[in-house]
């Protein structure tokens, strides 16, 4: 074999690593993109699930506390008071517990507006997460577009 024919396949085989290297580069770039979009989702999952919103109330757990309120407070001026609040998850907790028919109906109403407090702070996390979830989803496109070759700017 001449020098000539020798540096042309040592060329062609430089060519071609440098193609496999560049291959597994855009796999990788197009993986990074993948992987945020990803964490996009477990974070908007997390968030979902922090703010409560898939604590949902059921019409057959708003009748078992308007049963139960019924039961346990039989005067009614506490019935007329806790009813309206069967609609709230912690007052449904709340009244499966054995620990409520030790409370009276002011302690309730009391231990509701402490529930109150938490749902809005587990809302403004959920609601952080989410944010960030959607701030992941922006940038796991702007690096899916940038590989792809268009100007996302």
């Amino acid at each position: 074999m001449s020098n000539k024919t020798r540096q042309i396949k040592r060329q062609a085989e430089q060519q071609s690593a440098k193609k496999n290297t560049t291959a597994t580069a855009d796999e990788q770039k197009r993986g990074s993109a993948v992987l945020v979009g990803i964490v996009g989702a477990c974070l908007l999952a997390g968030g979902l699930y922090i703010g409560g919103w898939f604590n949902l109330v059921t019409p057959a757990q708003i009748q078992r506390c308007e049963t139960e309120v019924k039961q346990t407070y039989p005067q009614l001026a506490d019935q007329q008071a806790l009813l309206p609040k069967c609609n709230n998850r912690h007052m449904i907790e709340g009244m499966s517990s054995p620990a409520s028919q030790k409370l009276s109906a002011k302690q309730v109403l009391d231990s509701l507006d402490v529930g109150k407090t938490v749902d809005l702070v587990s809302m403004f996390i959920g609601g952080a997460l989410i944010g960030a979830a959607i701030a992941a989803f922006a940038a796991s496109y702007r690096i899916f577009q940038r590989k792809r070759g268009k100007s996302v700017d």
